[in-house]
């Protein structure tokens, strides 16, 4: 039989065809970066440590970096830089890989994802009255909710107008975050025994030390430096990692990175998360958050970079952010990004 296709239609088909199979790359890419992203990382399993310009970055400026910050803060213990999942600068100062240092305020960041694994699961959830899910609701204010104690305005006197106020021990409200995982976990665990279960197990932690009958979360935890980068890698990946897949939601972890309450501090000071320090309008990452502690231990992710630095030691007078981001975010970003970022733009 004689074909009745024109030449036209032909063509027309042809480019259809065309079109479908670039939205089909296109759409297949997407997904694939989403799962990278999520997959980045040690999963339970050791670090794997590469050589930086394997990843994009240079060598030289990771060593520079390093000195920057030894010089613009004093008494480091470690100096940790991960990027696409790997470590790619490690060095520390009297210490190893393994010692553990005390984590001070970066235990608030640790129960900011106990409260985000227990909403996923389905029994938690920022949203909850603390006064009628705990027995000892400490000084929070009658009818603030988990996002008022995870944005540190849960003493608020009036809760429809939230203030910042940071609960430095943890000790005004923001324990109770604990205190309701201990009383309303469906395993009737202990909440340092759900944790371990939880959370450090998801997270491979292999040096950490935090426990008690009463698990504090305003302070009290030791992490080693690989053990806090595995816990900023989770939050980098939105709330998923290699073997244990997505164990908080991501809508939990991207709320966490902006300031929920910004007119809760008149002065601008001190942008917050959900138990996480901010830095916005940075130059190099304007989304760059961060865990930060007393005596400079800082653990500063970028998703824009897909990059982690961490830092910890004794220095009381320093800054993470000027003291440790700063001398280091440049080092970061991987050679082409920028003009990877104008290409996107112009499309």
């Amino acid at each position: 039989p004689t074909s009745t296709t024109t030449p036209v239609r032909k063509k027309r088909r042809h480019r259809k065809k065309r079109k479908m199979y670039h939205l089909a790359i296109f759409v297949n890419g997407l997904a694939l970066a989403a799962c990278v992203l999520g997959q980045a990382g040690p999963g339970k399993g050791p670090w794997e440590t590469v050589d930086p310009s394997t990843v994009g970055l240079s060598a030289e400026a990771l060593d520079a970096a390093e000195s920057a910050v030894s010089r613009a803060v004093n008494n480091r213990k470690c100096f940790l830089v991960v990027k696409e999942g790997k470590i790619v600068h490690e060095k520390y100062y009297g210490s190893s890989e393994s010692s553990l240092n005390t984590g001070y305020s970066t235990t608030k960041s640790l129960c900011s994802t106990m409260n985000g694994i227990a909403a996923k699961q389905g029994w938690g959830g920022i949203d909850k009255d603390v006064h009628s899910t705990v027995s000892n609701a400490r000084k929070c204010t009658k009818g603030a909710t988990y996002r008022n104690v995870l944005t540190m305005t849960g003493t608020s006197p009036d809760i429809s107008n939230p203030r910042f106020n940071y609960d430095t021990f943890g000790t005004d409200c923001y324990d109770t975050l604990s205190s309701f995982v201990q009383e309303n976990n469906p395993d009737g665990l202990s909440a340092s025994d759900w944790k371990d279960k939880y959370l450090f197990e998801a997270l491979g932690m292999e040096h950490s030390k935090w426990s008690g009958s009463d698990l504090t979360c305003g302070t009290g935890s030791e992490v080693s430096c690989r053990d806090l980068a595995r816990h900023a890698q989770l939050w980098l990946n939105k709330g998923s990692l290699p073997d244990a897949g997505q164990i908080v939601d991501e809508r939990f972890m991207e709320e966490g990175t902006t300031w929920v309450y910004p007119d809760s501090d008149p002065n601008n000071n001190d942008p917050y998360g959900l138990g996480v320090r901010l830095r916005e309008d940075d130059p190099v990452d304007p989304n760059v958050a961060f865990f930060g502690g007393v005596f400079t231990q800082c653990a500063f992710f970028s998703r824009e970079h897909n990059a982690i630095v961490v830092s910890m030691g004794s220095d009381l007078f320093a800054s993470c952010k000027t003291g440790v981001w700063e001398q280091t975010r440049d080092s970061i970003v991987s050679k082409g990004h920028n003009d990877s970022k104008v290409a996107k733009a112009e499309q």
